[in-house]
């Protein structure tokens, strides 16, 4: 067996279990957001997750790369967007809305991706790629409404706002890497992590004099533990490792394929638990995966032509 061979298995494997980890995040987190409001539960996500990083990063990069060479400003504004905002506005939807239908709208970072780039390079995207967002977004219409337009409006609209605003912050944050070149993905994972974590607390402070967050009493915690282990631990943590070791192994654009099947397992969650999606909602997400897998296909194949 080739070493190309070995390494696309790996990355396979990599890519497999990254989207069984994403694919359970959202029904465990709306599990554990019964008994631990969205501020507390992102801070002691991120918390726990930004110490582990700094100690991965100093191993393998040494105590230098702890330094943020001039750019502490920027790092603090990328990790409180990606962290900060992501990680609040997700559970905090997450809390009115149903964890497929945040699944889908997370699916759509590909497509933000893409408009935000014609809008920084002026260059507008080719008909087949304009075509898949368009089918995307009626796609995604149909899974949030189920021909049931009314759903536009009321909790349900508050909470998919709230999952499509941290998805846009999390798409921010990925754009924002390509600020800091030379940087490892570890480096400024850990370090955008770690700053970011002080812009949560300082919203934990704000929501708790608020009266809108209190923190969790021992037996709130007890009582989901196993779901904070699985987010603290395997989403925060292993879930990037195996996603940038898979990027490594494949490739951004096999990866990204990888990527656009987490909605799956959280659909596959859903139904297991006894929620059976109606036939528009089902027709709708079947359009998205559609669209974003044929247009990652066609991005894969305009790839290989420029480097034949």
């Amino acid at each position: 067996m080739t070493q190309a061979h070995k390494d696309h298995r790996r990355g396979t494997l990599y890519m497999l279990l990254v989207i069984a980890i994403w694919g359970g995040f959202l029904p465990v987190g709306k599990s554990a957001l019964q008994m631990v409001d969205p501020y507390w539960l992102t801070a002691m996500r991120y918390g726990t997750a930004a110490l582990i990083f700094i100690g991965l990063l100093w191993v393998r990069e040494g105590r230098a790369a702890l330094a943020t060479e001039g750019q502490f400003w920027k790092i603090v504004l990328f990790g409180s967007v990606g962290f900060a905002g992501f990680g609040v506005c997700l559970f905090e939807g997450l809390k009115l809305t149903r964890p497929e239908i945040s699944g889908m709208i997370l699916a759509l970072g590909p497509i933000q991706v893409a408009l935000f780039q014609w809008w920084r390079t002026h260059r507008r995207p080719d008909d087949f790629t304009l075509a898949a967002i368009a089918l995307a977004l009626v796609g995604e219409l149909f899974v949030i409404t189920s021909g049931e337009f009314a759903r536009l409006t009321g909790g349900d609209a508050r909470g998919n706002g709230l999952v499509f605003l941290a998805s846009l912050f999390w798409t921010a944050y990925t754009l924002g890497g390509q600020q800091f070149p030379g940087w490892s993905p570890v480096r400024y994972t850990a370090l955008s992590c770690s700053l970011g974590w002080f812009a949560i607390m300082a919203a934990v402070a704000i929501a708790t004099l608020a009266g809108h967050s209190q923190p969790p009493r021992a037996e709130q915690l007890i009582a989901v533990w196993p779901q904070l282990a699985f987010i603290i631990l395997c989403v925060s943590v292993f879930g990037i490792l195996f996603w940038n070791m898979g990027v490594a192994k494949l490739g951004p654009l096999n990866a990204g394929l990888f990527a656009n099947f987490t909605p799956v397992i959280t659909y596959l969650i859903a139904i297991a638990q006894g929620r059976i999606p109606g036939a528009l909602e089902l027709m709708g997400a079947a359009i998205v995966l559609i669209a974003l897998i044929a247009n990652n296909r066609h991005q894969r194949s305009k790839v290989g032509r420029i480097e034949v």
